[in-house]
């Protein structure tokens, strides 16, 4: 008895099964004198996409930070902020008794650092002779190397010193590198080891935008007014549905400011093709097209990827520019599909 039953369930699954093929079959025989036409989907290698959001932002990590060597009374800034700078043009300047102090701690630094060199030079022949032991060895270096880093470390700000007034007890710094600065406005007193200014390299400033994950391997370039930018990277790292993007550097010729706001159009490199919006139509929740194959219209389940005027633009898992998509009288053709399908 339970065999007969699950044969008969069998039966009208299969029964259901084959309703739903033909349901999405029809034959040209059936269209009676409807006039029809047909159009070979149209090939491309990319796309526009739907508009996605992004920002200008700076590429993390390759700013070039500034420190105030000491503790400064008055710090006045000489350009804005955001201002697009060259190398070597002055940036901010340092005023009060600290900046003195400061250098000061400079010649003393090199004092120190000139008489352990020479103390070092005086006593490495002792040490390859043997006149001295491992023990002294190691002071000396180590006293040596130490005054190294001191003094190295006070030059380096040094190299950014642009100019030096006895008169008003300060100095000018100027920027390392070219790009945009930075400015790091304080309510506070600017103390050793704080930030007062950073350049951000040109190079760095890209336009950052999320792209769906389904999308992302393909996602070529973006474009902001006519303004068309390469995609350099994107993120091994999901956030959500999304993925993080950034293209190649943003030309200057765009004019887009650090931290603006956007909205993009994505471009995809992916084969896909142009149909007449009209061939396509939906079928219970699918978007789909009707193909001719011999003597049948077949409906094909198709991917709506982005539209233009006229056309939209699709994938599929067949190729379809061999074959020939349904442009005229779709409307009715799926009324008679509807039918068919008994809904």
């Amino acid at each position: 008895m339970m065999a007969k039953f699950c044969n008969s369930l069998l039966c009208i699954t299969l029964g259901l099964s084959m309703v739903s093929v033909s349901a999405e079959t029809i034959s040209l025989s059936e269209l009676g004198h409807l006039d029809v036409g047909y159009t070979s989907p149209k090939k491309v290698a990319s796309y526009e996409g739907s508009p996605l959001p992004a920002q200008i932002a700076r590429l993390p990590g390759n700013d070039y930070w500034v420190m105030a060597p000491e503790n400064i009374q008055q710090v006045t800034f000489l350009v804005g902020q955001g201002q697009v700078v060259s190398k070597n043009q002055a940036i901010v300047r340092l005023t009060g008794p600290e900046v003195f102090h400061f250098l000061a701690q400079i010649e003393a630094a090199k004092t120190l650092y000139d008489l352990a060199k020479q103390r070092y030079d005086r006593n490495q022949p002792l040490l390859r002779n043997g006149s001295i032991g491992a023990d002294k060895w190691r002071e000396i270096s180590q006293e040596y190397f130490s005054a190294h880093l001191e003094y190295e470390h006070m030059q380096h700000f040094m190299e950014m010193v642009k100019s030096i007034d006895t008169d008003t007890e300060s100095l000018v710094v100027m920027a390392p590198v070219a790009g945009i600065v930075n400015l790091n406005h304080l309510n506070s007193p600017y103390s050793v080891g704080t930030q007062l200014f950073s350049i951000i390299p040109a190079d760095s400033i890209r336009v950052k935008v999320s792209v769906p994950m389904s999308q992302s391997t393909s996602l070529s370039a973006v474009n902001i007014n006519q303004c068309h930018i390469a995609i350099d990277e994107v993120s091994a790292i999901a956030e959500g549905v999304f993925l993080t993007a950034w293209s190649n550097p943003v030309p200057q010729t765009c004019h887009l400011l650090l931290g603006q706001q956007i909205t993009v159009i994505p471009e995809y490199q992916k084969a896909v093709y142009l149909v007449p919006k009209v061939s396509v139509f939906t079928w219970q929740q699918d978007s789909q097209v009707f193909t001719q194959k011999d003597q049948s219209l077949i409906a094909l389940s198709i991917d709506v990827l982005g539209s233009t005027a006229d056309d939209y633009i699709i994938a599929s898992d067949q190729d379809l520019s061999q074959i020939k998509v349904l442009s005229q009288s779709v409307a009715a053709v799926k009324g008679i599909l509807l039918g068919l399908g008994g809904e």
